[in-house]
């Protein structure tokens, strides 16, 4: 299993938003023909933009021999579209999270998004600033936004944690899922692979713990070739990265403040483009005047100031404020007591 994405294009948006509200996710992991399974539920269903054309869909455990199909929905009637198959890229994409549309017509309503010219901002401009806020706040907040497979992280054997059931702090979180924990020797040789039902993480802290299904930590040893463990049958207290851990990491799906923070972080470049272009590139106001008569026109661009700068004002506001409570909430202390 692998972190993919799914990508839905809707060529006719206007059309499909007179009928339809919501796109529904489905996949088949037993091939084009297979029985499909939707993915979404009535919370996470992707809501459909008069202005957007494709839309993501980021799946955690799938892959890319599975299959993927859309369908348009409509609540009422439970009206159905057909069945729309999805191309699937390898990753997490952060457009999953805020995508051009969105952005456009939930953040950036009523901004003229064109150039001198009257062309309209290219996609890939606004794709680049939503792809850089979402690295800015998994940076600020210090936690993985998109699911992120980790694999064979390295772990100390302390004895001390060992006598504790084996704590692990895992380096990401939240957590997902953890797939698998295994002891390996130096020489990269695998002694032990922890069964499945051990594993007793916290996904909110990342806090990992592996306790047998019978007896004390010790017996996790138990069974195998008795020799291949002296170090820790002995007296030796400390053995740097004998734990290998495989697991998933990610806060996803996005809650909807982080979506928020995400959304108005990537409204800077934007809305900082399309102030410097109110009136013309470097132009902070414009006259004409004919036979005595005459017309001014005045923004608010200046050498220091852009056009929209009351709006990047509220926003930078709104991201003051919120940042700090997000990331005490989500990076405040949190422990397990044993």
């Amino acid at each position: 299993m692998a972190v993919v994405t799914a990508q839905l294009t809707v060529t006719d948006p206007e059309a499909a938003i007179g009928s339809y509200q919501y796109v529904r996710i489905y996949r088949s992991t037993t091939g084009v023909p297979g029985s499909y399974v939707e993915l979404t539920t009535p919370a996470t269903r992707l809501h459909l933009l008069k202005d957007a054309q494709v839309y993501y869909w980021v799946d955690p455990v799938g892959a890319l021999t599975y299959y993927y199909q859309a369908k348009l929905y409509n609540p009422v009637g439970a009206l159905l579209g057909p069945e729309v198959t999805m191309a699937v890229e390898a990753g997490a994409n952060p457009l999953a999270i805020v995508s051009v549309g969105e952005l456009k017509e939930h953040y950036l309503f009523g901004v003229d998004l064109t150039d001198d010219l009257k062309r309209a901002y290219p996609d890939s401009m606004f794709e680049e600033f939503v792809r850089a806020a979402v690295d800015q706040v998994s940076i600020d907040l210090d936690i993985p936004l998109l699911p992120e497979d980790v694999v064979g992280e390295k772990h100390d054997f302390n004895r001390e944690d060992y006598s504790k059931y084996i704590f692990i702090q895992l380096k990401k979180a939240p957590l997902l899922s953890v797939q698998e924990v295994r002891m390996v020797m130096p020489g990269e040789q695998t002694i032990l692979t922890c069964d499945a039902s051990w594993l007793h993480p916290q996904l909110d802290s990342g806090q990992l713990q592996v306790v047998p299904g019978a007896g004390i930590a010790g017996s996790i040893l138990l069974g195998a070739s008795g020799a291949y463990m002296p170090l820790i049958y002995g007296s030796c207290k400390h053995v740097p990265d004998i734990f290998r851990v495989d697991y998933l990491a990610g806060l996803w799906p996005t809650p909807r403040q982080v979506k928020d923070l995400v959304a108005m972080l990537a409204c800077f470049g934007p809305l900082n483009t399309a102030g410097d272009l109110i009136a013309g590139a470097g132009i902070a106001s414009k006259s004409l005047g004919i036979d005595g008569l005459s017309q001014s026109i005045g923004t608010t661009s200046s050498a220091t100031n852009s056009g929209y700068g009351a709006r990047l004002l509220i926003y930078a506001k709104k991201i003051k404020e919120l940042l700090p409570k997000l990331r005490r909430y989500y990076k405040g202390v949190r422990m397990v007591v044993v």
